[in-house]
C-alpha cells in the first residue's frame, strides 16, 4: 500500500468512527507531536536511522495507553516488527523454545529488559537470566560448579544478548536504553569464584559465582535457591557494555 493510498482509507475510515475511537486516535497523533530525544550510537550496526525512529515510536504508542515498563514479549514484538520494517532479516523463535528469543541476519540473540525500581545507571541487574531446574543442587558448594555449567551452556547457544532498560518511568519523562552485553564478558564465568551462602534459611542453598578483573568484581551470577530456582546477574558494570541507543520522550498530559 502507498503512503497516498493509506492517507485516503484512514480518511474515508475517519467519519465512522465512534466518538471514543475518534478520542483514542486524536491520542495517539497528539502523542507523537510531544517532545522526544532520541540518541544511537555510530558504532551500532544493528539501529539504524529508521529503527532508532520507529522503536522509539512503538515505546510511545505503548505508554500512549500504559504507565507500566515495556515488557519483554513487547521488546521481542517490537524489535522483529521494525527490523522488518526496515529491511533486516528477522525471525522470532519458536514459542517455548530454550536459549534464543530472535534471530537476526543469521545471528541467535536473547532479549532481556530491567525495569526495576532501584534501577541504576551505571550497572545492570537481570533479575531472571535462566531458569535453573534441572541439575545436582543442595547445599554441597560443589554443586555451584554445575548450576555455571549450565549457564555457560546457554550463552554457548547465543551469539548475542540485549537488554531494553526502562531507567525513567514518567516521572518526569520516559527514558529507555539498549545495552548488549559482550558474550565474552559472560565467558569469563569459567575461572569465576565460588561462593555458597550456607547460612541462609533457603534450600538448595544459594550461591554467588563472581566474575572479577584485578580484584574487582565485574559482575556476579547469583544462583537463586527460591521458588523459581533461577539466575540472576547481579552489579553487570555498564562501562563493560555497548549501549546501542536510548530514547527519551514526554508521557500524555491529558485524559482521554
Amino acid at each position: 500500500m502507498t503512503r497516498s493510498e493509506r492517507i485516503e482509507r484512514l480518511l474515508t475510515a475517519i467519519p465512522e468512527l465512534s466518538d471514543y475511537r475518534l478520542q483514542l486516535i486524536d491520542r495517539i497523533v497528539r502523542v507523537f507531536s510531544l517532545p522526544r530525544d532520541y540518541w544511537k550510537s555510530k558504532t551500532s550496526g544493528l539501529i539504524s536511522d529508521r529503527v532508532q525512529e520507529d522503536f522509539g515510536d512503538v515505546l510511545r504508542l505503548h505508554h500512549c495507553f500504559s504507565r507500566e515498563p515495556f515488557s519483554k514479549d513487547k521488546f521481542e514484538y517490537a524489535l522483529e516488527s521494525v527490523l522488518k520494517t526496515d529491511g533486516i532479516d528477522a525471525a522470532l523463535a519458536q514459542r517455548g523454545q530454550r536459549g534464543y528469543d530472535i534471530r537476526i541476519r543469521g545471528e541467535n540473540f536473547s532479549l532481556k529488559t530491567e525495569a526495576a525500581k532501584a534501577i541504576r545507571l551505571d550497572t545492570i541487574h537481570i533479575s531472571k537470566f535462566m531458569e535453573l531446574g534441572g541439575g545436582q543442587w543442595g547445599d554441597d558448594p560443589a554443586d555451584l560448579i554445575g548450576l555455571r555449567a549450565q549457564f555457560l551452556g546457554a550463552v554457548a547457544g547465543i551469539q548475542r544478548i540485549l537488554i531494553l532498560r526502562a531507567l525513567r518511568k514518567g516521572t518526569p519523562d520516559y527514558f529507555y536504553e539498549l545495552v548488549e552485553v559482550p558474550k565474552a564478558l559472560f565467558k569469563k564465568a569459567a575461572t569465576g569464584r565460588f561462593k555458597m551462602m550456607s547460612a541462609s534459611k533457603q534450600f538448595p542453598k544459594p550461591g554467588y559465582c563472581y566474575v572479577e578483573k584485578e580484584g574487582k568484581i565485574l559482575y556476579s551470577l547469583y544462583f537463586d535457591g527460591g521458588g523459581e530456582r533461577k539466575l540472576q546477574i547481579k552489579g553487570l558494570r555498564k562501562d563493560l557494555c555497548l549501549v546501542h541507543a536510548s530514547w527519551k520522550f514526554d508521557p500524555p498530559t491529558d485524559t482521554l
